[in-house]
């Protein structure tokens, strides 16, 4: 009997090491094969929201043609978003010189400014900038080389991901007659699961589409009202950062800004253009996404916030946009195991429980101690 608390102790800590090497290993596998693990995700994602569409598209043709329309129409959407950004882009980019000069009048502008209230003349308020500036020049060429390369393979990634989809829901029924088969508590409890995933990621990305057109749409018209250049291409630019929740966000408002006083001699232009993001964003916190995208993803922000920097520390920026719906697929998963139940409550934002209530009761002080 007095060996039963040590038997019992190591069982505890065997099924602890367990977890703890089942998590390493998935965390490795999972970093190394990201490219693979990227892929596969995205190309579901986008099969989970054709579906719909290829079903229909199978009543007037073959399966095959089916599917080849749906991933086709993607394409389309895709590129055509792609040579909306570009004809954006060819504006700023022909008048890039006048920015050049208009940033080094600024910069002039600067110097002046900081000479007039210190004792640091031009010479060496030049001198201080080399001496500082040279390594954030190397730190900025490292960063661009690592974009460039970073470019290059992303669009290597991007190649094939229609053909994945047009696999993807070609195959549909034989992934239906697996998941089926894999049941193993009840005859398609694993083809209810990824029923349930499925919704969710087609709810989800027609939520952000949705948001994204909504959001840059009113950033360009707020931009526009206040004569800020390029509105069309900020706007949208600020609506495609915004997908990354929280660091989009904050990322994307210095952009205006920064235009704002480049283009502008007024702060207050700079201030207008700030003032601008932050309507959207509070419309678009409060008023848009609850409603277009609602609880599709009810994932609390804690969670939401571990999950971007695990799966950034993972993935890179494809890892920060993919971190959201994957942490809604693993709370379906968690849901849908009864051992797993409580750590999808921990990752959910579900109103308070009885449980919850029973316990703010229990710990609640009383009023004699509460009064002064």
């Amino acid at each position: 009997m007095r060996l039963m608390p040590f038997a019992s102790g190591s069982d505890a800590l065997a099924r602890f090491v367990n977890v703890l090497l089942a998590l390493v290993l998935s965390i490795t596998v999972l970093y190394f094969g990201r490219d693979l693990f990227i892929l596969l995700v995205v190309s579901g994602l986008f099969a989970f929201l054709l579906l719909p569409f290829a079903r229909r598209m199978e009543r007037w043709m073959p399966r095959w043609a089916g599917a080849l329309v749906a991933t086709l129409a993607l394409v389309v959407v895709v590129l055509g978003l792609f040579f909306f950004l570009g004809y954006q882009l060819t504006r700023f980019g022909s008048d890039f010189p006048a920015l050049q000069e208009r940033f080094a009048s600024k910069g002039e502008a600067f110097f002046d400014w900081v000479e007039g209230r210190t004792n640091l003349d031009r010479r060496e308020q030049i001198q201080w900038f080399n001496a500082h500036l040279s390594d954030v020049a190397n730190l900025g060429g490292q960063a661009a080389l690592r974009l460039f390369s970073g470019t290059g393979t992303a669009l290597a990634s991007i190649v094939p991901i229609p053909f994945f989809v047009f696999l993807l829901l070609l195959l549909k029924d034989r992934f239906r007659v697996f998941f089926t088969r894999l049941g193993t508590t009840r005859e398609g409890a694993v083809l209810d699961v990824m029923v349930r995933i499925s919704v969710l990621s087609r709810k989800y990305l027609r939520g952000v589409v949705n948001v994204g057109v909504v959001f840059g749409a009113l950033c360009s018209i707020g931009f526009g009202l206040i004569g800020l250049k390029y509105a069309v291409l900020l706007g949208f630019v600020l609506a495609l950062l915004n997908v990354v929740p929280y660091i989009g966000a904050l990322v994307g408002s210095v952009l205006p800004v920064f235009v704002a006083l480049v283009t502008n001699d007024s702060p207050w232009h700079a201030a207008a253009a700030l003032g601008v993001v932050l309507i959207v964003q509070f419309l678009d916190n409060n008023l848009i996404t609850p409603k277009v995208v609602g609880s599709s993803v009810s994932i609390n922000p804690l969670a939401s916030m571990l999950a971007l920097i695990g799966f950034g520390a993972l993935w890179g920026v494809a890892g920060m946009l993919l971190a959201i719906p994957i942490t809604g697929m693993l709370k379906v998963v968690c849901d849908s195991v009864p051992s797993l139940k409580p750590w999808g409550y921990l990752l959910g934002e579900e109103i308070e429980t009885p449980e919850e209530k029973r316990f703010h009761i229990r710990f609640k002080r009383p009023p004699s101690e509460t009064k002064p």
